[in-house]
């Protein structure tokens, strides 16, 4: 991809505290959304305080549509942020938030502000003060005053996490469609795998202050390249592989499960518990498919999780109408089939 008047990074190393951010590197064309994935604590908000300016990188070059802007002050950066709790000023309405960033630039302009209301669809909140407004209506302002001072980039931090669960839902679409509309480079970090397969066009996966795997989003979340980020993920390990006849083969003999190889050196089998198939035990005829007694079963509101016992076990998530046409309990005999697609082979070290 090129990053001709996006966002380049290279060789980046910061700190905070005894923390280090090390070695990254990311390059984030005009129009196209990088989602920054990752655990609490990996380094994802060290990482956009250090582009925004917020904190002196140790080493490394930033360069936003080819001009360096390392050295730079934050208000000489034209980069637009939205933090995680908005960072709105509460005594001021809705436009004066807005037209905040420009005012202080003097650049300000009433119209400008109300065409980037409109943009967001918040208009109609103009005169309303923080305080009196919902946590989505928060959001959106706090993207519409990002956007004011006509950003070449755009940072989120985590702008969906302090809202329920169904507001969400509702803002992801829409947030989505916002961003890349925009026609300038975003980064947006997140914990939320569902996020960022919705939201983002590549992800980097940060772990640790260094980024563990970066590119295009469903390449990323579908198939990790290595253990620690498959299990972050939410990826399960069967366990070491041996290659034979060109296969990864995992398990005893009794439960052997075959993929393809596809990765030089140590290796581990994962699997996604939603992606086991379950079926009656008279079933057990297909590839990588055996019988097996079921060691518990726990209902999980909209899925139910069941626990495979024996010499290979394996978690399965399916749907209740499923466990219950089965009749599925501990001590229940069914047929588990993980196909060979469904495996995913992952460096170990």
């Amino acid at each position: 991809m090129s990053g001709e008047g996006g966002l380049e990074i290279r060789g980046l190393h910061a700190h905070a505290g005894a923390f280090r951010l090390r070695d990254v590197d990311v390059t984030v064309p005009p129009g196209r959304v990088l989602i920054v994935l990752g655990p609490s604590g990996a380094g994802k908000t060290v990482m956009l305080e250090t582009i925004a300016g917020f904190r002196r990188p140790m080493a490394g070059t930033i360069s936003l549509a080819a001009r360096p802007i390392a050295g730079r002050p934050p208000e000489e950066r034209r980069i637009g942020v939205v933090f995680q709790h908005y960072a709105l000023f509460p005594h001021l309405t809705v436009e004066e938030n807005v037209r905040f960033g420009p005012r202080a630039a003097g650049r300000d302009d009433p119209l400008a502000a109300r065409a980037t209301l409109e943009r967001v669809g918040i208009a109609h909140l103009a005169g309303r003060k923080p305080g009196t407004l919902s946590g989505g209506e928060r959001q959106r302002v706090a993207v519409a005053r990002a956007l004011a001072i006509g950003p070449q980039l755009l940072l989120l931090d985590e702008p969906l996490s302090a809202l329920d669960a169904p507001t969400r839902d509702e803002l992801r679409s829409g947030l989505r469609d916002l961003l890349h509309g925009l026609g300038i480079p975003a980064v947006y970090v997140t914990h939320d795998q569902s996020e960022a397969s919705l939201i983002g066009d590549d992800v980097a996966v940060l772990m640790d202050g260094r980024i563990r795997q970066i590119g295009p989003a469903a390449e990323v979340l579908d198939r990790p390249v290595e253990l620690p980020v498959a299990r972050f993920l939410g990826l399960r390990s069967l366990g070491a592989v041996r290659v034979e006849d060109g296969c990864a083969v995992v398990g005893p003999p009794e439960r052997t499960l075959r993929a393809p190889a596809g990765v030089e050196g140590p290796a581990v089998a994962c699997y996604r518990p939603s992606e086991v198939e379950l079926a009656s035990a008279a079933a057990a005829r297909a590839e990588n498919s055996f019988e097996a007694i079921v060691d518990a079963v726990h209902a999980q509101g909209d899925v139910t999780r069941v626990e495979i016992g024996g010499p290979l076990p394996i978690t399965a998530v399916t749907l209740p109408r499923v466990a219950r046409d089965l009749g599925l309990a501990a001590g229940a005999r069914v047929a588990v089939t993980l196909p060979p697609s469904a495996i995913r082979i992952v460096r170990s070290a």
